[in-house]
């Protein structure tokens, strides 16, 4: 069965993650937990737009190590961040270094402003998000190979958790997201409309 990789990485964002992260940031819970689930889709598309650079893939999750304290607080069975400390302060850049590349700081100033939150923790849970999703991968080797099909095909739902100015900095307009969803009710309505008129 295909995974939905947004709801996947979900799970791992429990109360007592949030909790535990906001003993460092001081935000509103509620704002804290739609700035990772922004931070989650945006480091999802930031890999989408490097699919088409043969190897970056194994190349990404080359750079997280087994010992990395971040991988080793993933229990991935169940889906729960067993310890939350700050380790991914550090472990998350060369993560966004290469995702993003120059666009890095551009990206979490572009949180900040869309969700709502401080620079800093904009900066820090972008940096989480990173290592959890590529933690997430290099768990799940098997994905890699159809990662690109993956993204292409969930971009649309991906896409519609991400606020408006990031879409765009990322290259996709807001125009194109709402086109595909047009297209999908189009044939959506079509079908509907063909099956009532067949059926009399």
């Amino acid at each position: 069965m295909t995974p939905n990789l947004q709801i996947e990485l979900r799970r791992f964002i429990s109360s007592n993650v949030v909790s535990k992260l906001n003993k460092f940031y001081f935000e509103n819970d509620a704002l804290l937990i739609k700035g990772i689930d922004v931070s989650i889709g945006t480091i999802l598309m930031g890999l989408y737009n490097r699919s088409e650079e043969a190897g970056f893939y194994k190349e990404i999750i080359s750079l997280i190590q087994e010992e990395s304290t971040f991988y080793q607080e993933l229990d991935f069975t169940s889906g729960r961040i067993l310890s939350v400390d700050d380790c991914y302060r550090v472990e998350g850049n060369d993560l966004l270094k290469e995702i993003f590349t120059n666009k890095k700081g551009r990206v979490s100033e572009m949180i900040s402003n869309e969700v709502g939150i401080k620079s800093e923790t904009a900066r820090e849970i972008l940096n989480f998000s990173a290592l959890l999703v590529v933690s997430y991968l290099k768990n799940n080797l098997q994905l890699l190979e159809s990662l690109k099909l993956l993204l292409e095909d969930q971009k649309r739902d991906i896409l519609n958790s991400i606020p408006p100015g990031i879409k765009i900095m990322l290259g996709f307009t807001c125009y194109e997201t709402v086109e595909e969803k047009n297209q999908s009710i189009g044939r959506s309505i079509f079908t509907l409309f063909g099956h009532n008129f067949f059926s009399f």
